[in-house]
């Protein structure tokens, strides 16, 4: 249930680190877990030669990105800000987010349906929301 969290301390860490991280991250690359946050920070540091992710990559790191905000946060300003930046950015997003396999999948977008202040929005959340819960079989 805190893995998001851990995984969100872990990236703040490293931001500290500095280049001597680059290697361990090199071995995560296609980690279905870490391989995501390991590419953002290569290319925030200018690695060269960092894979593009999968749209897959792309749409679990936003879930567990949103899962560990809403745990270090709550409700916040920020939050709200990021899922409606992320409505808007990708048009479609709710019915490729229900889909993914990440255990907090419903969860986020439940509170996505809750901090979206457009109403059609936030109904398109809380259905895909319903959705990962049956796929999920809860």
């Amino acid at each position: 249930e805190g893995a998001p969290l851990r995984r969100l301390r872990c990236q703040q860490a490293l931001s500290l680190v500095g280049t001597a991280a680059e290697p361990a991250l090199r071995e995560v690359l296609d980690d279905a877990e870490l391989g995501g946050l390991a590419r953002v920070w290569l290319a925030e540091h200018g690695a060269a030669d960092v894979p593009p992710p999968s749209e897959a990559m792309i749409f679990w790191l936003t879930v567990d990105t949103v899962a560990a905000q809403l745990s270090a946060e709550g409700n916040s300003e920020e939050l709200r800000a990021l899922v409606e930046g992320l409505a808007r950015q990708h048009s479609g997003f709710f019915d490729t987010a229900w889909r993914v396999d990440h255990p907090a999948t419903a969860d986020v977008l439940e509170a996505m349906g809750r901090l979206h202040p457009d109403k059609k929005i936030a109904k398109e959340a809380r259905k895909a929301a319903f959705k990962a819960r049956s796929q999920q079989g809860n």
